[in-house]
Order: structure tokens, then sequence, then C-alpha cells
């Protein structure tokens, strides 16, 4: 079975993505002066004024501003040490510039001030409606400066004032548009979690012996798999146990079923009083048999915890039926190097039925 993944909704990816974008912005908005440039000088239209001003004004000034602003981004995205919320605003801050650039450069093209929306939509990535709100504000603030810095600069204000007003509705548009996106994508990420969520209970309980609550035969196996392959790899031991109660056919054949069946959960809840379930690993993987994993403990230290659970099951009433003593038997072993999940499990199984042999109540390590 493979594991189930954590969503990872950082949004690492998708702000790299647009960095990228913004950095392309950047080298397009400058390919596009350059050619306004070259155009002028080759029709011999004129530039309106000294060709190093215009250059500066127009080409060398706007670009420098832009690169300087995606460098800065690009760093901020790239520090450790940076939160994630303020990689966020530095998106946000860093496209709000470019469009400030663009908007104060070119302020006789009045169509310009409609670039501010694209941070306010921009921004609904972030699915947070506290950025939104700010990003809103900075651009909203910014449409103003440049609207107020065309307006002293351009005669024709008939003209400005329907162009102003067209950029003022196009960002009421974008704002409304991204409370509704900053609602659908919150929902999306509220139903991925829910569904990772329900993925684990399902996939927890597909682990899960019904009747004891101890993780089944299939999760005992893929642990063990797991707990080789890491010895193996990093040098890390552990220890196997195999219980098995003793005469539990009679049990079910003098007593009943439900009888034998509370000793398996009596059994388990001793397990549970015992073992530390965090540290080991407590499966029921046949009918009245048991496997315990032991991670960093020997063999002997091993034993010792199987001998434990021996004589604290023997004071719990569920381990005396009548006067019959219910007991179990038990075979230890350790992982060796070169051992495989097959050969660890069939040794500990042959130390439980030398255990048997022995004359059961008792456990045996190899």
């Amino acid at each position: 079975m493979l594991p189930i993944e954590k969503p990872n909704l950082t949004l690492v990816k998708w702000r790299g993505k647009i960095t990228n974008m913004l950095g392309v912005l950047a080298i397009i908005v400058t390919m596009a002066e350059l050619f306004v440039f070259l155009l002028l000088t080759c029709s011999g239209r004129g530039y309106g004024m000294d060709r190093d001003l215009y250059l500066l004004e127009f080409l060398i000034l706007p670009s420098l501003i832009n690169y300087v602003a995606v460098v800065l981004n690009f760093r901020v995205q790239h520090m450790p040490r940076v939160g994630e919320s303020m990689k966020n605003y530095a998106i946000i801050i860093t496209s709000t510039a470019i469009c400030t650039v663009i908007g104060i450069a070119h302020y006789a093209v009045m169509t310009t001030l409609a670039c501010f929306p694209i941070p306010v939509l921009m921004s609904t990535l972030f699915a947070d409606r506290k950025k939104l709100h700010i990003t809103a504000f900075l651009n909203i603030m910014m449409l103003t400066v440049c609207a107020a810095h065309s307006y002293f600069l351009l005669k024709n204000a008939d003209f400005f004032l329907i162009d102003v007003f067209a950029a003022y509705v196009i960002m009421t548009a974008a704002i409304l548009l991204s409370h509704i996106l900053i609602t659908y994508i919150a929902e999306k990420r509220e139903y991925i979690f829910s569904s990772y969520k329900n993925q684990l209970e399902l996939d927890e309980k597909i682990k899960l012996d019904p009747l004891t609550n101890l993780y089944n035969q299939s999760a005992f196996f893929s642990k063990l798999r797991r707990c080789t392959e890491a010895a193996a790899k990093k040098g890390k031991r552990f220890s196997v146990a195999i219980l098995d109660i003793d005469d539990f056919k009679s049990v079910n054949d003098t007593f009943g079923h439900s009888m034998g069946n509370k000793v398996l959960e009596g059994l388990s809840g001793t397990m549970g009083l015992v073992f530390s379930l965090d540290n080991e690993f407590v499966a029921r993987y046949g009918g009245e048999e048991f496997g315990i994993i032991f991670e960093n403990l020997e063999v002997g230290e091993a034993c010792a915890r199987i001998e434990q659970l021996r004589h604290r099951f023997a004071e719990e009433q569920c381990s005396r039926i009548d006067d019959k003593e219910i007991t179990f038997s038990g075979g230890v072993t350790e992982f060796i190097p070169g051992d495989e999940a097959g050969t660890i499990f069939n040794r500990a199984d042959a130390a439980l039925y030398e255990a048997k042999n022995r004359g059961k109540n008792q456990t045996v390590q190899k």
C-alpha cells in the first residue's frame, strides 16, 4: 500500500512560478520600451525631449527599478530564515512596484492604470483576506498617486477623468472577484485536508484488528519489512517476539468463542498496560497469535519485556476461567546483519515452538 502524502499547501512552487513571471515581465517591459525608442528613432518623429533624457526617463530608470525589485524578491524567496507570510508579501510588493513604474513612466497612456488590479488578483493565491485587503489598499493608493501624477502633467481633463474612472471600476471588480476566489480556494483547501484526514482514519482502520484494536497481520509484516530495511541500511537494531496463547482451542471448545474473545481482549489490554505503543509495535497477526517489534532493543531486553507481560497477565482476572489458568508462550529473536523479514519471523516462530515443546508458559530467545 502506498503511503498517504500530506497535502503541500506552502505555495513554494507557485511563488517560484510567479517570481519567474515577474522577471519575464520586467524584461518584456524593457524590450517594449526599447522597441518604442527604436521606432521613434527610425521614423524621425522625435522624442518630445532630449534624447538622453528620454532614455533615462523611459528606459534606463524604469528598467533599473523593475530589475532591482525583481532581484530583491528573488533573494527574499530563497532566504530560509524568511517566513512564508513575508515571502508572500514580497510577491505582492514586487508586482505593485512594477505596476507603479509603468503607471508613472507612461503617464500619458492612461490605460496603464488598469494594470493595478493584477496584484490584487494575484493575492488570491494566498487565500488570505487580510493580504487581499492590504494589497487592495496599496494598489488603490499607488493608482491614485499615478493618476495624480498624470493629472498635473496632462491638460485634457475629460480624457483623464474617463480613464481614471474606468481604472477604479476595474479595481473594484477585481477586489469583489478576489473575495469570491478566496472563498472558493479556502473551501477547496478545507476539502483537501478533510479528505486527507478521512484517508488517514480509513488507512488506520484497515491496519487494525477489529476485536483487539491492535495492528493486524498486514500492518505487522509491513512494519517488519521497514525495520529490516532500516537495520540493513543504517545499522539500527531491533527484536521481534511472537506470542501464542497456550491451549487456546480448548478454551473455545470448553467455554465458547465469546469467552475466547474475552481472553484475546484481556491479553491485548494487558499489552497496552505493559508496552509503550509509541516504541513497541504490537499486532495480532493470527487467531491467538501476537507479534511485537521492539525497536532499539537487543534480544535479552526484549525477552525481559515479554516476561514482564507474562507475569502481569497472570495477575489479571482475564487469565483465569473457573479453575483453568490461561497462559501464553513466546519466542524472541533479534535482527542479524543479512536477515530478511521472513528470516527474522521464522527464527522467532521457531523460538516460540521451542517454548511450547519445553512445557509452555515461558519465553525462549534465539
